[in-house]
């Protein structure tokens, strides 16, 4: 193939852009800091250092000193008005991380800036447009790297050339096949014209977005013009922000050929720049941007502190949150929450419990009340009838009546014998105190007991209320009624607010004891 001799000579000379493009999730930079974001949405169940289930941040920080506890660095939320200091809880190094690396290689495919002098056979050498380029020296040099060391393992990379349109080179694959070899030779870009560098991009930025990495790093090396440089810087900046929601990370080096035009269009998605003069340059300019990768440390905050009820606002909308690293502060960096809520409504469960609890206690009550059996009611015993005795005739003679088996209730002896009568034997003896061992006739209805009148019955007792009780006489027997006394009535030591008394009861008022006696 004849090309015209349009070229009289390459002057290779050459000036990088290495800059640094967008972070993840929109992650800003802090002078020589750089943040990276991520939720994580609450586990099912707490742990150890996490006893709480609730959402995290983790905040992969790039550059900087490298600080050794978790605590050394704290979450701000500059969105909220209620300012929020959360420490890290967990910390890791790189080498502890599992972040997958995906790296994509653009390169400048122009057979100009390739070259065409060493690896074109159908070129013969006399024909003016043999010129040299900087493939050779750049396939040696990135021959020299080691691209697997560069993440950990299940890392990818790609290569996606540029001239007049877009080429894969080398498809998504382990990072360990991204070599200078996978670049190809001058005969593969034998003939190519033009320098579409933002479809480059935009395929490479494509594949990037679906590449199954935590890392994300798009790598252009070019003469840093495109076909269309007013066209371009617009595009460019698009794609800066794009590369901000794909969460990627983007380099980019310069090397100008003789025909390359003037200015660098490369700027509007990447802004730094720094010259170099060969092949080699650009290599170390790789391994550069490959070693920064592990220039990060992984701090994981909580997303809330329950003891002091405040944390990040989880109501699903961007917020502006920023690192403290000591006294110093990273820019904001917009950050897409979830929605959760730290105060969910729990299930009455220690409500249901005492319901549950009460309802077998009155079970348990109703139960008892029915099989209680009731109390026997005492039959009333029939009163003593008087026998008429004839005159002049000798009564018969008595005969003693059969002992009682056990304490025998009061029997009433009405007046005149009836049984409708109202007793008339019944007396208290007190055991103790200045009275002892008085006959102290009970009236019949009632008899009051106490320390002064009106009661009827006096007892010199400091123990005793005035009125203290009553004992009440009827056809049933006697009947002891507390008066509401301050220390109370007891009957054979049982307390007790009423009481029907049988012959021999011990009663105690206060300090003194009596016997009830009564006629059986």
């Amino acid at each position: 193939m004849t090309r015209r001799a349009t070229v009289l000579t390459f002057l290779l000379a050459a000036c990088a852009l290495v800059g640094l493009g967008t972070r993840d999730a929109a992650a800003q930079s802090s002078g020589t800091v750089e943040v990276l974001f991520k939720v994580i949405p609450p586990p099912e169940e707490g742990t150890d250092k996490m006893p709480d289930p609730m959402p995290t941040v983790e905040a992969t920080i790039i550059g900087g000193a490298l600080r050794p506890n978790a605590t050394d660095f704290s979450l701000v939320d500059k969105s909220s008005k209620t300012p929020i200091d959360l420490k890290g809880f967990a910390k890791r190094d790189y080498l502890q991380g599992s972040e997958k690396l995906a790296v994509a290689l653009v390169m400048n495919g122009w057979e100009a800036w390739i070259g065409n002098d060493k690896e074109v056979p159908d070129l013969p050498e006399s024909d003016p447009s043999r010129r040299p380029g900087i493939l050779v020296d750049l396939r040696a040099a990135l021959d020299g790297l080691k691209f697997k060391e560069a993440g950990p393992a299940g890392s990818v990379g790609m290569i996606v050339t540029y001239a007049d349109k877009p080429v894969i080179r080398l498809a998504m694959g382990p990072l360990e096949r991204l070599n200078g070899q996978a670049l190809g030779s001058q005969k593969d870009y034998f003939g190519t014209t033009g320098r579409e560098l933002v479809s480059g991009i935009k395929v490479a930025m494509s594949e990037l977005r679906q590449a199954p990495a935590a890392k994300k790093v798009l790598i252009v090396v070019g003469d840093g013009t495109d076909t269309d440089m007013d066209k371009a810087k617009g595009q460019l900046a698009d794609l800066k922000k794009q590369a901000q929601t794909d969460q990627i990370q983007t380099f980019a080096i310069v090397y100008k050929c003789a025909l390359s035009s003037e200015g660098n269009v490369i700027t509007s998605m990447i802004q730094q720049t720094q010259s170099v003069t060969t092949a080699e340059n650009i290599a170390a300019a790789i391994k550069q941007i490959l070693d920064r990768m592990n220039d990060r440390q992984y701090v994981t905050f909580p997303g809330w502190d329950f003891k002091l009820d405040t944390g990040v606002q989880w109501d699903g909308k961007t917020h502006e949150l920023a690192i403290k690293i000591g006294q110093d502060e990273t820019d904001p960096v917009t950050v897409q929450t979830i929605v959760w809520d730290p105060h969910p409504k729990k299930f009455p469960w220690l409500m249901v419990i005492l319901i549950v609890a009460g309802v077998l206690l009155l079970l348990i009550i109703i139960i008892a009340i029915a099989k209680r059996k009731p109390a026997a009611v005492p039959m009333p015993v029939p009163m003593p009838q008087p026998m008429a005795v004839a005159p002049g005739v000798a009564p018969p003679p008595a005969q003693e009546a059969p002992k009682p088996s056990g304490p025998p209730k009061t029997v009433m002896i009405g007046v005149g014998g009836d049984e409708g009568g109202f007793p008339v034997v019944g007396w208290l003896v007190p055991l103790n105190g200045p009275n002892a061992y008085q006959t102290m006739r009970l009236r019949s209805g009632g008899t009051k007991i106490g320390t002064a009148p009106p009661a009827d019955l006096v007892i010199n007792d400091g123990f005793m209320s005035t009125e203290h009780c009553q004992i009440l006489c009827s056809p049933q027997g006697y009947t002891l009624v507390d008066g509401g006394s301050t220390n109370g009535c007891y009957v054979n030591d049982k307390r007790v607010q009423k009481h029907e008394l049988v012959d021999n009861d011990t009663i105690t008022l206060g300090k003194t004891n009596f016997k009830f006696k009564s006629i059986v």
